[in-house]
């Protein structure tokens, strides 16, 4: 995934679809057998007695992008290969994304468009710092042409268009599947391609332990989709499960209040990869890791042209529990995830807009029902979340803010705006619009996930690593479980780069598996 569609669908969804998501994660963080509901390692191992056992070469847990990358790649080089999927549908998030990243595919050679790996790492090194391993973005990027070729012979369906991803990106590298955003046409055909190799799917089938003899990782043991414990003895296993991100448990202690968040990727992001790997001795890195999440309100169609249009920054004005300005609401001109880390910077986030900002936002955009969209989320208000007042001081009672304090932000606000200069947080000047018109509105903020993006640590071989970087015999993780391309922050810089890494890890973890027995 790499963003939204900005594409007209149901406007509001209301407060019972929402709370039916939050209650659809909270049951999903319900523990399988030897499941603790965190990430953190269970005192006590669980004991199975399996009623079944089965041998393979490599065994991959999770049917995402990266799972089915692994799968075919291991099948193609003679391994038997077992792929479980917790789900009763293979394909996780994987279903849900719309491209990849690719540098010097046939795509670009053919438009002419030339993507170094220079201009990918210049962006990514600067914005985090240096704290991130090049080297892992090198090997990406230097296999990601050949990366597609390689999904195309084995029938991945692309479209042909490369660009850079709604201008989200920073260079034409984003090259979109066949179909409206539609990443089945990645999936089904790798499925497909697996299981003619003789690799063999299990649905319904969660992995809920590794086999660990002394340090090294012979397996794992699964629950079967009709009951009964499922042992597989394997000579390596791959751990491809998409990440946390619905698992309440986990999100909570790593300080998310999931009391008005909603999940929009596909149930079943447990921490399954991540909880084993700490079992294995696994280095967990995932609070120093990302999401792809970004800013909403609660009960609101996330995907509707009003939340694109205003929860994205500009020329509204965010304001934290105190009333008081915070940021430039701008954060996401750097890259779109710092929309989503301002936010959650604070206790909690306001977006306060007058019809001054209405009205340019209609001007700049065409959006021409925006009022009313927002007239419509006021009459629903479904978290007492969204108010309209013909004053500020209103409005901050509405929501239970200082009305004091937020009549001086708004001045001070104003003032910035009058002057042309931001001299608080350095917005640019084009976007500060005074709010001195009535009505005003205010929207809480909440936080929209996809996935977590990181969490076991890896060496470049896709091999899960201890604390002192020393790789777990038999133990590799690939995707978003294993991606240590980024850290507190999915840039999006390089657009569909956490894909392209979910096939390209999923791929390398499979190579040097079967290369590790051979």
């Amino acid at each position: 995934m790499e963003g939204t569609n900005i594409s007209r669908r149901n406007f509001l969804h209301g407060a019972g679809v929402a709370a039916v998501s939050l209650a659809a994660a909270s049951a999903l963080a319900g523990c399988s057998p030897g499941e603790q509901g965190s990430s953190e390692k269970s005192s006590k191992p669980v004991a199975y007695t399996p009623d079944e056992t089965v041998d393979y070469d490599i065994v991959v847990v999770g049917s995402g992008s990266s799972g089915v990358a692994a799968t075919v790649q291991a099948a193609e080089l003679g391994a038997s290969v077992l792929l479980l999927e917790k789900e009763f549908k293979t394909g996780g998030n994987g279903r849900m994304t719309e491209g990849m990243f690719g540098s010097a595919s046939s795509f670009q050679k053919k438009e002419g468009i030339d993507i170094t790996f220079r201009e990918v790492i210049a962006t990514e090194q600067e914005f985090f710092n240096y704290r991130i391993n090049n080297l892992l973005w090198k090997d990406m990027v230097e296999a990601s042409g050949e990366n597609i070729d390689w999904m195309i012979s084995h029938g991945v369906k692309f479209s042909g268009v490369v660009d850079n991803y709604y201008g989200l990106g920073k260079m034409n590298a984003f090259h979109w599947f066949e179909g409206p955003g539609d990443g089945s046409n990645y999936i089904d055909p790798m499925i497909a391609a697996a299981e003619s190799m003789g690799a063999v799917v299990m649905t319904s089938t969660p992995a809920v332990d590794l086999l660990i003899e002394g340090d090294t990782v012979k397996g794992l043991y699964a629950e079967k989709e009709g009951g009964g414990i499922l042992l597989v003895n394997a000579k390596a296993v791959i751990l491809t499960s998409g990440g946390y991100a619905n698992n309440s448990n986990i999100m909570m202690e790593r300080g998310y209040d999931l009391t008005y968040s909603i999940n929009n990727g596909v149930p079943g992001h447990d921490g399954d990869g991540l909880r084993m790997a700490i079992s294995a001795g696994a280095n967990d890195v995932s609070r120093q890791r990302c999401f792809l999440r970004e800013p909403y309100s609660f009960g609101i169609d996330f995907f509707a042209p009003m939340t694109q249009n205003i929860h994205r920054g500009g020329p509204v004005l965010w304001v934290n529990q105190e009333a008081e300005r915070y940021v430039s609401e701008a954060a996401g001109a750097v890259a779109p995830g710092c929309n989503s880390n301002a936010v959650h910077s604070q206790a909690k986030s306001y977006l306060i807009m007058s019809q001054d900002v209405v009205d340019s936002i209609v001007s700049s955009s065409g959006y021409k029902d925006l009022q009313k969209d927002m007239d419509d989320a006021v009459s629903q208000n479904p978290a007492e979340n969204i108010f309209k007042a013909d004053s500020i001081e209103e409005l901050a009672k509405m929501q239970g803010l200082d009305s004091t304090a937020l009549k001086a932000t708004v001045n001070r606000y104003n003032e910035l705006c009058a002057g042309g200069l931001d001299e608080d947080f350095n917005k640019p000047a084009e976007l500060m619009v005074a709010l001195k018109t009535a009505p005003y509105y205010i929207f809480r903020q909440d936080l929209a996930f996809w996935t977590s993006i990181g969490g076991i640590d890896t060496n470049r071989n896709m091999q899960a690593v201890n604390e002192l970087g020393e790789p777990i015999p038999g133990l590799y993780s690939a995707g978003t479980d294993g991606c240590n391309l980024y850290r507190e922050t999915y840039t999006m810089n390089v657009p569909a780069s956490c894909n392209a890494n979910n096939c390209h890890s999923g791929r390398l973890a499979a190579k040097n598996a079967v290369a590790a027995y051979s």
